[in-house]
């Protein structure tokens, strides 16, 4: 029995090493094999994989890095260059808690054969002050292990953290990453995770066997100053579109749908930089189109003055600050 634990990196010299490290101390009866995916750090982080590649020559598998990949087309090589029974992932920042982790995803397959997927707990660690929170998804495990109804919702987030799965590999055929690559997903565990929903059912252990590593606050209003925030939509509802392709009956989809979420991404976007003509121009451009849905409303009363801009402003911002709060 071996499995196969995919770690990708890049830029990560001060965790690589922890991280590599709590995969080599797993303990039990499987053969372990360890793909890194470095994809040419600007840093020491290839000189350090190099160095533990040299010295576990028998269990590490570096992949060459003859230029940058990008996360999409790096995570795709490795997963693709696993030859396990079973798959782990683990980002080159992140790392596991507990040497048992993997025998214990790999005694619950024994007793849940109709589970391809299992994930396990752990902790969250927020670099900027070093607490360490426990708890990670999914929050409310399914009783069935059948989450295909967790992606029927409209971007509610993966079922379970990457860092905790392991996964039959024999599953991994349903998963195209090729195709991943070539219409350039912003994130591969959304998609990969909703197609192994729909060929398999996700146990779960309770264990605390993963830490987690929290730099920023992704997913809330303040993420609209990052860049790249609106292609990285864009990206998601692509995502949408392939899954609903796949699977019409399960995961719905409509371009009406896809024109509503973009507009207000965008109208969040001019939000958070306090462009209120932009943003009024905005609201006035999508008038005819959208004016009965939610968002529209929303951005529609928040332009109709500079104050109400403000006011609707300063509003996210507070409950954007709650919400952080509340996940501490």
């Amino acid at each position: 029995m071996k499995i196969s634990v995919a770690v990708i990196t890049y830029n990560q010299e001060a965790t690589i090493a922890q991280t590599l490290d709590s995969i080599l101390c797993q303990k039990g009866t499987f053969e372990l094999e360890i793909v890194i995916g470095e994809d040419c750090s600007k840093d020491g982080t290839w000189y350090v994989c190099y160095e533990y590649a040299k010295r576990y020559p028998e269990i590490i598998v570096l992949l060459p890095n003859l230029n940058n990949l990008g996360i999409m087309a790096n995570f795709a090589r490795v997963m693709k260059a696993c030859t396990g029974d079973y798959v782990s992932i683990l980002a080159g920042d992140d790392y596991w808690c507990d040497e048992r982790k993997l025998q214990k995803q790999l005694d619950f397959f024994a007793q849940h054969a109709e589970c391809g997927v299992v994930c396990t707990n752990g902790f969250r660690l927020f670099v900027k002050s070093g607490k360490l929170v426990p708890g990670l998804p999914p929050y409310n495990p399914a009783p069935d292990g059948d989450v295909r109804r967790y992606y029927h919702n409209r971007f509610s987030g993966v079922y379970a953290m990457p860092l905790t799965l392991l996964i039959k590999r024999d599953l991994l055929q349903y998963v195209d990453f090729d195709e991943y690559v070539r219409r350039r997903f912003p994130v591969e565990d959304y998609p990969m995770q909703s197609v192994l929903a729909h060929h398999t059912r996700f146990g779960y252990v309770p264990d605390m066997t993963a830490v987690y590593r929290v730099y920023g606050e992704s997913a809330t209003f303040v993420s609209a100053k990052r860049p790249g925030y609106l292609d990285y939509h864009l990206g998601l509802v692509d995502i949408r579109r392939y899954l609903n392709a796949l699977f019409s009956d399960d995961v719905p989809f409509s371009e009406e749908w896809a024109e509503d979420y973009i507009f207000y991404k965008e109208f969040l976007l001019f939000l958070s930089s306090g462009k209120f003509s932009k943003a009024k121009t905005l609201v006035e451009e999508h008038r005819a189109s959208l004016r009965e849905t939610p968002h529209f409303k929303n951005a529609n009363k928040a332009t109709r003055s500079i104050a109400h801009f403000l006011a609707f402003r300063a509003y996210k911002w507070y409950k954007s600050a709650m919400d952080r709060h509340n996940r501490l």
